[in-house]
């Protein structure tokens, strides 16, 4: 359609009506007159005044309203057939977005072969420290974001490739994300993005960071966030760990021993005594996964 918008922004909210306000507050302030967009918004269901506010909104959004809750993938599968930008950006609504924030990473679509994913530099709202910088994972298969609880931010400057990225704030392209059938609507509000980015490697495609896109993300602001955090990783480790051991854990091994032995300084009770053994090793050099 000619009078389509370049990009669709997708968020699934639940609740949160001062975060639902400020983040698409941020959305209009950063993107207005940059760039042609909608905003897909699927509500999930709220019970708190966020339903109401969103049925107040006019172009460019638009609003689907759930009568049972749903999740993440369920939602934002849904918005994604209804979108009509060429480019999707997933966006969580507890993401304040900043400054020249999109731009950037719908640059390295356009410009970049390959892409998946793209992604940007997250920082926790409550105390300022990094959250996400990228996505590696553990020699157990398991992902973590790298950076995270990092005062500073390496790589500045850097558009980097990396094995994922999270959901809450990330860029593709929508034919390939619907081609790819979308997030797998097993996992509930937890995995999702993972699980997705590894389809897309395997299909040759690769994920980036732009490291100089950063924005400040509340995290866990939806109730109900980490109710299935173990399910989730255990339905990941059964499709992909075998795989994931083979191939990214041996490619992320000094990346995943600098953030794990950061964790280890500054969350020692969060740490398993053997794992924190282990990237000291791999950090040193002293022990070398292969594949």
């Amino acid at each position: 359609m000619s009078d389509a918008p370049e990009v669709s922004i997708l968020i699934s909210v639940f609740e949160q009506l001062d975060y639902t306000r400020r983040c698409l507050e941020a959305l209009e302030r950063t993107l207005t007159g940059k760039v042609s967009y909608e905003v897909v918004v699927v509500d999930d269901a709220s019970r708190d005044g966020v339903a109401e506010y969103l049925e107040g909104l006019n172009a460019p959004y638009r609003v689907l309203f759930n009568e049972e809750r749903k999740g993440f993938a369920i939602n934002n599968n849904l918005a994604a057939r209804e979108a009509r930008g060429e480019f999707l950006c997933f966006l969580n609504n507890d993401v304040f977005v900043e400054g020249d924030w999109f731009l950037p990473m719908l640059s390295v679509l356009k410009e970049k072969k390959n892409v998946g994913m793209v992604g940007n530099v997250q920082r926790l709202i409550r105390n300022g420290r990094y959250d996400h910088m990228g996505v590696v994972f553990a020699p157990q298969g398991n992902p973590r974001h790298y950076g995270q609880g990092f005062f500073h931010r390496p790589f500045k400057g850097e558009v980097r490739e990396w094995s994922a990225v999270t959901a809450a704030c990330c860029t593709c392209r929508r034919d390939t994300f619907l081609e790819l059938g979308g997030f797998d609507e097993i996992y509930l509000n937890g995995c999702e993005d993972v699980d997705l980015c590894l389809r897309m490697q395997k299909q040759g495609l690769r994920h980036f960071v732009v490291h100089d896109s950063v924005v400040l993300h509340v995290k866990g602001g939806t109730e109900g966030r980490k109710a299935h955090n173990d399910r989730n990783a255990q339905i990941l480790l059964k499709k992909w760990g075998d795989e994931v051991r083979s191939d990214q854990a041996v490619r992320d091994q000094i990346l995943h021993a600098c953030t794990y032995l950061w964790r280890g300084l500054t969350r020692p009770w969060s740490c398993h005594a053997g794992k924190l053994l282990e990237a000291l090793l791999l950090a040193l050099r002293l022990k070398t996964l292969k594949k």
